[in-house]
């Protein structure tokens, strides 16, 4: 994936630990990153975004704050929802992700964003409930983010 190198770590997959871990320097500054977090038409071109589904999105994006997407998908309507926990513009954020249609409990996302000379690092990490195959999933999603971030360098 040319502007992007996506760095993969692997973790145990138990419960209280990391589902998934991803870092990866993205072309944009921190603020366009942090954005694509809480923007809601950010977020519709990447955040649970594929091919063949559309999404809705809302966001509250302070600490206590609710979000909500929505993804429509083959008639189905899935519903993603969460409570920022940490909100501190363009370096850090984490929230919880409740997706009942996909796992039980809640998983607790956290994104990291260090500034870097000509690119920005994301540092990302999902703990606690999930799907088995959560470490693929991101990876798929921040493809999808890096690809978005550098579209919108070009526009």
């Amino acid at each position: 994936m040319k502007g992007a190198r996506v760095v993969v770590e692997m973790y145990p997959m138990a419960t209280a630990d990391a589902r998934a871990r991803v870092t990866i320097d993205l072309d944009a500054d921190p603020q366009a990153v942090f954005d694509a977090w809480v923007v809601p038409s950010v977020m519709e071109r990447w955040l649970f975004k594929s091919p063949s589904n559309e999404i809705t999105a809302a966001t509250n994006p302070a600490p206590g704050g609710a979000y909500s997407i929505t993804e429509y998908s083959a008639g189905q309507v899935i519903a993603h929802s969460g409570i920022y926990s940490v909100v501190e513009r363009p370096r850090r954020l984490a929230f919880s992700l409740i997706v009942p249609q996909h796992f039980a409990g809640e998983a607790q996302i956290e994104v990291t964003i260090v500034p870097g000379r000509s690119k920005t690092r994301l540092e990302f990490r999902a703990r606690g409930a999930g799907p088995d195959d959560a470490q693929t999933i991101w990876e798929a999603m921040l493809s999808n983010l890096a690809a978005v971030v550098r579209r919108e360098l070009k526009t």
